[in-house]
């Protein structure tokens, strides 16, 4: 298999929705951060720091792939621009080492009001070191966009596509439909913003992949001792599915979240479901 999808670890009212897409086209979102956002402000910074127990991508996961420690920060206009850098560091024993950056600039729009129908398009550029364990580590670039559908807060319907760019062979398209329903069991009354709630989540996966195959002149080559033509095949097929359940309790602008994933991979060779999480903690200022 030449082209190894990744999993977008990213949504948020606004930030994270952002720091998902270059990350977490994994699937795997961090915490709502604008929920929590100071009031009176037109530009707002915020800070965190992930734990990634495997770095994966649109379900799939490396054989090689390692856990990672995120640091992140992003720069966000309540107009809905945005900025975000994310520092890739990998936790591999003795061979633990900084990888590489992130950047992802982009814009959360809205269609109405209430926020219920909105979406994101953003561009990430990728300087990760060419002989890093992480998945990402074949990447160039994305471009990624989203489309978010929650008529009265009943449950919220998120359509997204991501286009990839490799640092070497084929580009490749990803596609995912994602259910998801944010349920409070704690709210502080005196500010809506602190409480404790979860989100559970599910996800499906579809892009394509690139294969190199012996051609149909095979055979012939092997009778006459040459050696087999090799060609590209390019398929779209469901990639994986994807269920968590993330759990995000907030206090004043701090939020602290932790996200288990149960994964099951289709169509790459890889054998049954896999379990992965996240731990986070971010702040808004």
């Amino acid at each position: 298999m030449q082209a190894f999808i990744l999993t977008k670890m990213c949504k948020s009212n606004l930030l994270f929705t952002l720091l998902a897409l270059p990350l977490f086209s994994l699937g795997q979102q961090p915490a709502d951060t604008l929920g929590s956002k100071p009031a009176g402000k037109t530009w707002f910074i915020n800070t965190g720091l992930i734990y990634l127990s495997n770095l994966t991508y649109a379900g799939r996961r490396d054989s090689t792939s390692v856990p990672v420690l995120l640091p992140t920060v992003s720069l966000i206009s309540s107009k809905g621009f945005f900025l975000s850098a994310i520092g890739y560091f990998d936790l591999n024993g003795s061979k633990s080492a900084t990888e590489g950056l992130s950047f992802t600039p982009g814009y959360v729009f809205s269609f109405d009001k209430q926020k219920q129908y909105g979406g994101v398009i953003s561009a990430t550029k990728y300087f990760i070191t060419d002989n890093s364990p992480i998945i990402l580590a074949s990447f160039n670039a994305t471009i990624d966009g989203q489309l978010h559908f929650n008529p009265d807060d009943i449950i919220k319907l998120t359509i997204a596509g991501s286009y990839r760019y490799g640092k070497q062979g084929p580009n490749d398209i990803i596609n995912d439909a994602e259910l998801s329903k944010e349920i409070w069991l704690y709210k502080n009354i005196k500010n809506p913003n602190n409480g404790f709630k979860i989100i559970p989540d599910l996800m499906l996966y579809a892009g394509t992949q690139s294969f190199a195959q012996a051609d149909s002149a095979s055979l012939v080559n092997t009778v006459l001792g040459t050696p087999a033509q090799q060609q590209v095949t390019r398929k779209y097929e469901l990639l994986a599915f994807s269920g968590s359940m993330q759990f995000i309790y907030a206090i004043k602008t701090w939020q602290v979240n932790f996200t288990p994933y149960l994964i099951q991979p289709y169509n790459s060779g890889q054998n049954g479901s896999y379990f992965l999480y996240t731990i986070g903690v971010n702040v808004t200022f």
